[in-house]
């Protein structure tokens, strides 16, 4: 079975956002079938937000678990994230 990583964005993203987004995609290419990657981004994503009580983006939640709010985290910080989480 694979991690599952939600990340949320604003929409439109700021540049953090962007930030993460583009890692989350590397990441899903690195991990291919270990990870999957969930984007929520803006007004659509409200209702995972709010139910995981997120207080700003980004944010990135690792099998339900929050792991990074409110920066871009470094790969190796994501990658400690990662490995906690089960990949």
């Amino acid at each position: 079975m694979p991690v599952i990583m939600e990340v949320f964005s604003g929409d439109p993203p700021c540049i953090a956002c962007q930030d993460v987004l583009t890692l989350a995609d590397e990441y899903a290419i690195k991990h291919k079938g270990k990870l999957e990657v969930v984007k929520l981004i803006g007004q659509k994503a409200m209702t995972k937000f709010e139910e995981y009580r997120l207080g700003c983006t980004p944010a990135i939640v690792i099998n339900e678990k929050i792991r990074i709010e409110g920066i871009c985290p470094s790969r190796a910080t994501l990658d400690n994230a990662l490995k906690e989480g089960g990949l």
